[in-house]
Formats: structure tokens, C-alpha cells, sequence
């Protein structure tokens, strides 16, 4: 004849396991309660910011100037007297950048769509320069 199976013999020691991992469960819960209550004492939260704050992916600076096609228009004379007066030599992008700011989509482009003449280009990318 089999043996009788005794499942609560063998489920004994689980259920003393559970009842020490709930124990000590609800010591950390209210471990992280002191904890909270301190951060919001000090103005913080969980998340390490406080809760006025700006997300740090949200980096504004205020609103954007918008500049008039005469603005843009004086300012690509000034970029191309700037390729004239660097002679044979022509000029890189990144030292328009440089002098003048940031040009968008491209500085080939922006000269393109604003520059008074015709700018001559030689290279690739980067490598591009400018003679005026």
C-alpha cells in the first residue's frame, strides 16, 4: 500500500516563509513612509526633482526671436563680405558658424535661400568651402 501524502506537512515551511517576508515588507513600507515624509519636508519627491520643476529634458530659454527677411537679408551680406574678405583661401562652414551663429538646415542652404550673390563652394560636407 502507498503512502499517504501529507501536503500541509510539506506546505508548513512555505507558509512560515511567507509570513516573514510580509514582516518584513511592512517594516520597509513604513521605512520608505519616514523616508517620504522627510523628501517632502525638504521640497523633493521620490523621482529626485521637485514637483514645481521642469522636466530636465525641458530647457527653455523663452520665446524664440523671430527675425524679418531685411534682418536676414543684411545678415547674409554680412556673412558674404565676411567670405570676401578671407581671399583665396574661402572660408569653412564652421568658421561662418563660428563668427555668425548656428545656420539652419545647412550654412550651403541658408546662403543659398538668403546670400546676394552667388557663393562658390568646392568639398564636400564638412570639408566644404566657401569663396565669395
Amino acid at each position: 500500500m502507498a503512502k499517504k501524502f501529507n501536503l500541509k506537512k510539506i506546505l508548513a515551511p512555505v507558509g512560515d516563509i511567507v509570513r516573514k517576508l510580509k514582516n518584513r515588507r511592512g517594516e520597509l513600507m513604513s521605512e520608505v513612509e519616514i523616508i517620504d515624509r522627510e523628501l517632502s519636508r525638504f521640497g523633493g519627491s521620490r523621482r529626485g526633482r521637485r514637483p514645481n520643476q521642469a522636466p530636465a529634458t525641458a530647457k527653455r530659454r523663452g520665446k524664440r526671436k523671430r527675425r524679418s527677411r531685411e534682418e536676414l537679408d543684411a545678415l547674409a551680406e554680412e556673412i558674404f563680405k565676411f567670405i570676401g574678405s578671407k581671399g583665396k583661401g574661402g572660408v569653412t562652414g564652421k568658421e561662418i558658424q563660428a563668427q555668425f551663429g548656428p545656420m539652419v538646415p545647412s550654412v550651403n542652404a541658408w546662403l543659398k535661400l538668403y546670400s546676394p550673390a552667388k557663393v562658390k563652394t568646392t568639398g564636400a560636407k564638412s570639408k566644404m568651402r566657401y569663396y565669395a
